[in-house]
């Protein structure tokens, strides 16, 4: 399976300061959150209040970092992907997805970030993704 690197590509867009080429062509109508810095630590009951394309994200976070196995993540990511449209087939992009997939929550406007936790923490985090996105199937 393709995985879609965007994680790297929204973190290198914003530590570079100039996301606009991973930006949906309406970005100026996006809230400013999208260019803030996590502000807290997310847990794993922080996944049931992010939208099905930040899980989708997350979950691809997840399994690059090896926190959820690809036996497990690749299939499911597919189908989340899918009934989602969490990697748009347009030049467009979905921030939610390029934020989870960096490590990021956005949840009631705010950005929590689960890569200041330790290995066993985020692994926590990255079950409860997992179980979230079997939900969305």
């Amino acid at each position: 399976m393709t995985r879609f690197h965007l994680h790297i590509v929204a973190a290198a867009a914003l530590a570079a300061g100039s996301a606009s080429f991973i930006l949906p062509a309406h970005a100026a109508d996006l809230p400013p959150v999208y260019g803030q810095s996590p502000t807290t630590v997310a847990t794993p009951g922080d996944v049931a209040s992010v939208s099905p394309a930040n899980v989708a994200g997350l979950l691809n976070y997840c399994v690059e970092t090896e926190l959820v196995s690809h036996d497990d993540g690749d299939v499911l990511q597919a189908k989340v992907n899918a009934k989602t449209n969490a990697v748009p087939m347009d030049q467009n992009g979905n921030m939610d997805y390029a934020i989870g997939s960096s490590g990021q929550f956005l949840i009631s406007g705010k950005r929590s970030t689960i890569t200041s936790l330790d290995h066993d923490s985020q692994g926590k985090v990255c079950s409860a993704v997992l179980t979230r996105a079997k939900s969305l199937i």
